[in-house]
């Protein structure tokens, strides 16, 4: 519920320009405005709550307030920390879903490199924090409205206080992670439930595998997890990220947007340590949409926006007046056969 207002007056003239800002599926004319937001807010945030920082980027697939990615220059143990807990302290950084902290000479400007850097330098059990706080109030995925689970990621070179006693193995195996290839592609043939599988990540030394699944019954995404982990095949990966049996899945960045869209932290997340000490530790996330049958959970749920046949026609068929450039073909051609049952609320 939001306030009330009195209206007194409603005036119109011919040829009305009605200001707006298009927002829906990255990216959108909003996420230049979260572009500007990232270049505006950084040098007062550096300099009133966290001199440390170096830069910070908000990706245009976490849509503002779902993933924030930042460069400290790291003086001493636990600064990751520090600087995590600084931020979900910093006005509306407070609304922040994942967190993550990177150092060194890392670029964040550019994904790959800070995949790869994520990869290096991140033990799933022992620098990924969860914790739970105010959210935004268009996150739809929390249980319940404006409250709910939070993600830190500590991927800073880790000093020697920071470091366990017996720590499983962090470091990245490329040759291994491309060789598990054909064996994970097996492995996902015993589960029919699994739809497709994305393993474009694990030749670049990402050890990240996207799996997209038709839910059945509840728990299903924790089980079908555990047994993939109890795979060798899967023993070189680090992260497994469960998304719709309905989605794309091998648009990378369009599976980054919906598992960031429909994920908790703090209740979809599902830890697994290694089996020996030639193992990673694993860790998977339930980006799947969340259903009060197998999930327990009760609020409506968004449905994708996306133009009707009508109107993709129309648009098509005035294309060349509307001094547009070359011809597009409509998003909406792709986001429709991802539709719910159901209009705006998904049934």
């Amino acid at each position: 519920m939001y306030p009330k207002f009195h209206i007194t007056a409603i005036t119109h003239k011919k040829n009305p320009v009605y200001l707006c800002t298009i927002v829906g599926i990255p990216p959108q004319e909003d996420a230049w405005i979260g572009k500007a937001t990232e270049r505006i807010f950084l040098a007062p945030i550096k300099m009133t709550m966290v001199p440390e920082i170096v830069d910070m980027v908000l990706p245009v697939e976490g849509v503002f307030h779902n993933l924030v990615i930042v460069k400290i220059k790291k003086d001493y143990p636990g600064q990751a920390l520090k600087v995590m807990n600084s931020l979900w302290g910093a006005g509306q950084m407070m609304f922040t879903k994942m967190l993550v902290i990177v150092d060194g000479d890392v670029n964040i400007h550019d994904q790959w490199e800070v995949a790869k850097y994520i990869s290096e330098n991140v033990d799933p059990l022992r620098d990924i924090s969860y914790s739970q706080g105010p959210t935004d109030v268009l996150d739809h995925s929390c249980t319940t409205m404006a409250f709910g689970g939070k993600m830190g990621v500590d991927a800073t070179k880790k000093h020697v206080e920071e470091l366990l006693p017996n720590s499983p193995k962090v470091s990245i195996d490329i040759s291994a992670l491309k060789n598990s290839v054909d064996a994970i592609s097996a492995s996902v043939q015993h589960f029919p439930e699994l739809k497709d599988v994305n393993m474009r990540l694990l030749p670049l030394g990402v050890p990240i595998v996207f799996v997209s699944i038709e839910k059945n019954k509840k728990g299903h995404v924790k089980e079908v997890a555990q047994k993939l982990f109890a795979d060798v095949a899967f023993s070189s990966v680090k992260i497994l990220i469960f998304l719709e049996h309905t989605m794309d899945i091998s648009d990378i960045a369009d599976a980054v947007w919906r598992f960031s869209n429909n994920f908790d932290p703090r209740r979809d997340h599902f830890d697994f340590p290694s089996q020996n000490d030639n193992e990673v530790n694993h860790v998977a996330f339930d980006g799947t949409r969340k259903l009060k049958e197998f999930d327990d959970f009760h609020r409506d749920w968004p449905n994708i926006l996306v133009s009707d046949q009508k109107t993709i026609e129309r648009v098509d068929a005035i294309w060349d007046k509307l001094g547009l450039g070359k011809f597009i073909k409509s998003p909406s051609l792709k986001y429709s056969q991802q539709l719910y049952k159901g209009g705006a609320v998904a049934e």
